[in-house]
């Protein structure tokens, strides 16, 4: 019973990593008006790597402690479960940071574009205005016109405030 009480521990801890990559493969599937194609491809790619070695990690956390209490152990069974213990390292040690490379790449591929052009590192580029700024309102005074963010370099045309 204590194998099996392991074997249930060890599924249930996985379950809900399981649960959320087949919930983004389907939504990656099913959503496809909300994602562009190149981040739903590369999510894909991602919950299915990391799926895949999880499911591989798994299914030998499951069946270690029944080889090791079974009669495999006799002739060379040593060497085998070390074999496959480390193909199943190496098969996780590879897809994890796949599949997570992947899913990082999604997050980018699903940025929008902009339209603005895009300068050097740590350049700003002004956003664009209308060539002819709008006619000032009769009566308006001397009053300058605000700049995109409100602000001027004049007294406020507001009384007490300065």
């Amino acid at each position: 019973m204590q194998r099996y009480g392991f074997s249930i521990l060890t599924f249930v801890m996985e379950l809900p990593t399981i649960a959320v990559l087949v919930t983004a493969l389907v939504l990656a599937a099913t959503r496809r008006d909300r994602l562009p194609r190149r981040a739903r491809v590369l999510l894909s790619s991602g919950a299915l790597v990391l799926l895949a070695a999880g499911l591989v990690s798994l299914a030998w956390n499951l069946a270690f402690p029944h080889l090791v209490g079974a009669d495999w152990m006799r002739d060379g069974g040593y060497r085998r479960i070390s074999m496959i213990s480390f193909a199943v390292t190496a098969v996780a040690s590879v897809g994890f940071p796949v599949g997570l490379g992947l899913l990082v790449g999604a997050v980018f591929a699903g940025r929008g574009r902009t339209d603005a052009p895009v300068g050097p590192f740590g350049s700003w580029t002004a956003p664009a205005v209308d060539a002819a700024p709008p006619a000032a309102p009769a009566g308006a005074g001397t009053t300058p016109p605000a700049t995109q963010w409100g602000a001027t370099d004049l007294p406020s045309p507001a009384p007490g405030r300065d």
